[in-house]
């Protein structure tokens, strides 16, 4: 369970969350090559817009933009196999619209189609809620299994676009914790 954590009278995206299974945590520079031992499977990145995001240049600037991001970027990491899995990020957060933006996800193969995401999710966003009253997602348009991810979760396309990204939505009332 994630305490809430305020720093002067407003909200801290820069935080850390843990369940039984996960442990999100700030990233450190020396953090980098045990994520990269997962960013570097092309598989991961086939369907972004960003398909050579594997290549230790590419996946370099993707971590330096991570930590320079004022909320940081969250290492994944699997306590029960004690290793490092993927990454994720809050980012652009919007006081005027009570919004944030989740992303910047991703997870180690072997982890696709089980619950691991959801997880990362529910942690986030249950947190983030606590705060804003809308959560965003940036996802490649042929980000098929990304966008079913966070449609499973509740969220709905807000803008559509044939290249780039798209956009999803969800609201607090409508966030499936299944």
């Amino acid at each position: 369970m994630q305490k809430l954590q305020k720093v002067n009278g407003f909200m801290n995206f820069k935080c850390e969350f843990e369940n039984n299974y996960l442990r999100l945590f700030q990233a450190q520079n020396s953090d980098f090559e045990k994520l990269y031992l997962v960013a570097k499977d092309p598989n991961i990145w086939k369907e972004h817009p960003e398909n050579d995001r594997w290549k230790k240049s590419k996946f370099s600037l993707f971590f330096k933009n991570g930590l320079s991001n004022e909320f940081g970027l969250l290492i994944v990491f699997d306590k029960r196999d004690n290793n490092f899995i993927g990454s994720t990020r809050f980012y652009g957060y919007d006081i005027n619209n009570s919004a944030i933006r989740v992303g910047f996800t991703f997870i180690s193969k072997e982890y696709w189609g089980t619950t691991v995401n959801f997880h990362i999710k529910k942690m986030m966003l249950d947190y983030a809620f606590n705060f804003v009253h809308n959560i965003f997602f940036d996802i490649g348009v042929n980000n098929i299994r990304s966008r079913k991810a966070v449609e499973k979760i509740g969220a709905r396309l807000v803008i559509d676009s044939p290249t780039g990204n798209v956009v999803y939505r969800i609201v607090k009332e409508n966030f499936n914790d299944v």
